[in-house]
């Protein structure tokens, strides 16, 4: 059995991949314990630049390999995007969103 933090980090990156404007093209990456990077990371190639700084942003949160800056979260993502990448960020310290953002 996975540990709470594991769970919580997990959640959040579902979180992420799971938003509306990327669902559909990130959703067959997904695995019940883990990601398909490779995959995932090669279809971010041809989404515009906000679906795939989301998928890059789900990378991170996972990987922690340093690889999004924090002035793209800023000034890339659109208002929902943003929200939903807070929210995940509470998500993955075990924190219960604050706001419920509609699908």
């Amino acid at each position: 059995m996975r540990d709470t933090s594991y769970l919580a980090e997990y959640s959040a990156v579902l979180y992420i991949l799971g938003s509306p404007s990327v669902w559909e093209r990130t959703s067959a990456y997904v695995r019940s314990d883990d990601f398909d990077w490779e995959g995932l990371l090669a279809e971010a190639e041809t989404m515009s630049g906000g679906e795939a700084l989301l998928v890059r942003i789900a990378y991170e949160l996972w990987n922690a390999e340093k690889t999004v800056g924090l002035w793209e979260i800023v000034r890339r993502l659109d208002p929902r995007a943003f929200a939903r990448v807070v929210e995940a960020l509470a998500m993955s310290r075990g924190q219960v969103a604050r706001t419920a953002i509609a699908a």
